[in-house]
């Protein structure tokens, strides 16, 4: 532990943290927009500017370095100037549409310019205009707002573990970009709304729709997947408007998948089933729930009576919630044979007499990250579980092996060392398959 002054107090920090790892822990805030804790340290925005004593200027808070007996002040004279300089700066060339811009309300540069702007700017020249950027039907574009604080560029290489965007030009030339022709189709892209300080990156399917202050927001679990990220749902006139990761750093931290993010939008398609429908000569007409609910008890009563429990099982989807499972299951083991399944996209069961019981990783999801090998048995874990995958991720750059064992040639992506088999007997597959290097700390992650 080093010894430092922050603010005239006295306090202990952690050899080789910074001065905004210190401030986090005092609870003082300093401005930034290019820092964050879960990506590296770019320093760009120089917003976080402080005074230490004996340096000769300001220094950044994120990317400086604790040292024993530092004295540091982080709202002096000298570093609120600092401050106001950095967002004259910011604020020359951005435009004046907070009206019309979606961030309106949740904007940290609007909030930072109400503390550390000028109330008139003094700048008069042409301000420039950046051309829009097509990044998909997800990420909505308005790049003249950009500051640059590179946070989407630095999250796509970390943590979303593909490079699709990027920087390029100098100064007041700078450009965000994607590669020629590409747009950004990673499974956690939608993070980069959450992270980007500004309105230059926004929610495509939620623009123009409602403003932050009009949502009620309603704590919920994530459906699609078993890795039960925390959610947020924004919810106006009973209408699911937007749904942003709740964090957690024992489950999703503090990030959220796109299809946990953007599948809000099947609650509200026109070929989504509203109300029930029966089909009358020959034409299917929307009934009242009441006469719907009597017509299926009556239908199963009718089958039960000619054909036997046997004939009757129940198939429901994933994404129902557990108590509606459970009530399913209650009335098919009631009524019916007992036969229910939720397994609507699979095609091949031939492996269910070898699995039984609850598939369980056997350790928190948290300390994957510790690991030193990781053995991965049939999952596109990408595609299955793309936070698993981030945390996976994390471990192999800090020199974790990662195997693969997967039929399908995707699978394998970005994985060494790797192993890609066909599908074959359970003989043949113990044959093919090589032995691992014993180790003390294992995870074997078998989809459901």
């Amino acid at each position: 532990m080093v010894e430092i002054e922050l603010d005239g107090k006295q306090m202990e920090v952690a050899e080789g943290a910074t001065i905004m790892d210190a401030a986090n822990q005092a609870g003082i805030y300093i401005p930034h927009f290019c820092y964050h804790r879960k990506l590296t340290i770019a320093a760009n925005c120089r917003m976080c500017l402080v005074e230490v004593e004996k340096a000769p200027k300001p220094l950044p808070a994120c990317a400086t370095p604790v040292m024993k007996g530092m004295k540091v002040y982080t709202h002096s004279e000298q570093a609120v100037t600092a401050q106001k300089g950095v967002m004259e700066f910011l604020l020359i060339n951005h435009p004046l549409d907070c009206p019309i811009c979606d961030e309106g309300g949740e904007c940290q540069l609007q909030d930072l310019a109400v503390g550390y702007g000028a109330s008139g700017s003094r700048y008069e020249e042409t301000k420039r205009v950046v051309t829009d950027k097509n990044l998909g039907p997800l990420i909505s574009t308005d790049m003249t707002r950009c500051i640059y604080c590179t946070r989407c560029v630095r999250f796509g290489q970390e943590i979303a573990g593909v490079m699709e965007l990027g920087m390029i030009g100098r100064g007041e030339h700078a450009e965000i970009i994607t590669f020629v022709g590409k747009t950004v189709d990673s499974e956690l892209s939608g993070n980069v709304i959450d992270l980007c300080p500004v309105g230059a990156l926004t929610s495509k399917p939620f623009r123009f729709t409602a403003r932050t202050w009009e949502l009620t927001r309603k704590p919920a679990v994530s459906p699609h997947c078993g890795l039960g990220s925390n959610l947020t749902v924004q919810v106006k006139q009973n209408r699911v408007m937007r749904v942003l990761p709740r964090e957690n750093e024992a489950i999703n931290e503090c990030w959220l998948s796109d299809k946990d993010r953007f599948s809000y939008e099947g609650l509200n398609s026109e070929q989504r089933l509203a109300r029930p429908m029966l089909k009358r000569g020959g034409a299917w007409a929307e009934v009242e729930w009441q006469v719907a609910l009597d017509y299926v008890a009556r239908e199963l009563k009718r089958i039960r009576e000619q054909h036997g429990a046997s004939s009757i099982g129940a198939l429901a989807t994933p994404h129902q919630t557990l108590e509606e499972l459970f009530l399913l299951g209650k009335l098919a083991r009631g009524f019916a044979s007992g036969s229910a399944d939720f397994r609507l996209r699979q095609s091949d069961f031939s492996a269910d007499r070898h699995r039984t019981g609850a598939p369980w990783l056997g350790m928190k999801i948290a300390d994957l990250n510790a690991l030193e090998r990781v053995l991965v048995v049939g999952s596109t874990l990408r595609k299955d579980h793309p936070l698993i995958t981030h945390r996976l991720r994390q471990a192999a750059r800090r020199n974790m092996q990662l195997n693969l064992i997967n039929p399908s040639p995707g699978a394998s992506r970005r994985a060494s060392p790797q192993e890609r088999t066909r599908p074959y007997s359970s003989a043949t597959w113990r044959s093919t398959t090589r032995p691992l290097p014993s180790c003390t700390s294992w995870a074997w992650w078998w989809p459901s």
